[in-house]
């Protein structure tokens, strides 16, 4: 399980408003990222993501086209849908834009540091805690990085490949057996894609306000999804990646293991993933900051 399927969502769900004229100020830059993922409730889907960065937040735009075959068959045709969030650090909070209702959720920065509001978002059942604590053993985690020293050339930037691997196993006490998620990502960074600097003293300053470490919001920021507590006993492997992702690939396969052993084992890949970035600019554009007028507006409380 991810450390907070609520942060995921808003840090890790990259979603604005393209519309207004260009302002270029010092500091500011935006990325733009094309997606091919593969997930299993969903299907096979393309992702444009934009994503801004200036001294006093963060735009995410996320624009999706559903094109698996089921999602078709369910809709008629290509599904498309677009999501904004916007992480203010001057007003202290997070816009959650939603483009087919005409309707902006307004959440309280600080809310992502309350667990309880967490854990009531994502509907968990407190009185079953107690019970799968008592069935359920969460062994240590096992993680490897490789770096490798050669430059290899993606697109116009020369990177360095760093392969990260991250194997969880939950054991059932009850059953005897495993529950493994194996989460395998492929990087390509490089030092040389502009803007770095500014895009990581912002989410310093966010990972601060959220009392979370700076490097979950880093390269390697989908496979720490999964990794539950302190980074600190990882922090000198964390630390050897550094660079913008060029290019970047995720799969995460899950494994069960019955108490018969690895001859019975059983295998399927839940989600697959393929970014690359297609676009830099030294600019933030005016007015990404603002919600339509005409939009329903709900501050959750």
């Amino acid at each position: 399980m991810k450390i907070s399927c609520c942060l995921g969502l808003f840090l890790g769900v990259l979603f604005g408003l393209l519309f207004g004229h260009e302002l270029t100020a010092r500091g500011d830059v935006t990325y733009v990222h094309e997606v091919e993922a593969d997930d299993l409730f969903t299907g096979r889907k393309v992702l444009m993501l934009t994503t801004s960065y200036r001294a006093d937040g963060i735009y995410m735009d996320q624009k999706r086209h559903y094109t698996g075959s089921w999602m078709r068959l369910l809709f008629g045709g290509v599904r498309q849908d677009r999501r904004t969030v916007i992480i203010s650090l001057a007003s202290q909070d997070i816009r959650e834009v939603d483009w087919g209702r005409d309707r902006c959720r307004i959440f309280a920065l600080e809310r992502l540091k309350d667990s309880a509001w967490m854990h009531s978002l994502e509907k968990a059942r407190e009185e079953h805690l107690p019970l799968m604590a008592g069935r359920y053993e969460v062994r240590s985690p096992e993680l490897t990085i490789e770096v490798e020293q050669a430059l290899e050339t993606v697109g116009t930037y020369r990177c360095r490949h760093v392969s990260a691997r991250l194997l969880q196993d939950t054991y059932d006490k009850l059953r005897q057996a495993h529950s493994l998620t194996e989460v395998q990502q492929d990087l390509w960074v490089s030092d040389e894609v502009p803007g770095m600097a500014e895009r990581a003293g912002v989410q310093a300053q966010l990972a601060a306000i959220l009392g979370m470490e700076a490097e979950r919001l880093g390269p390697l920021s989908s496979l720490l999804s999964y990794w539950q507590g302190s980074l600190q006993p990882i922090a000198a492997d964390v630390a050897k990646v550094h660079g913008y992702p060029v290019k970047s690939t995720v799969h995460v396969t899950a494994h069960y293991v019955p108490k018969e052993g690895e001859s019975k084992k059983v295998s399927r890949v839940i989600n697959e993933e393929t970014s690359i970035l297609k676009e830099v600019r030294p600019s933030f554009e005016a007015g990404l900051f603002d919600v339509p007028p005409h939009f329903t507006t709900v501050r959750v409380p």
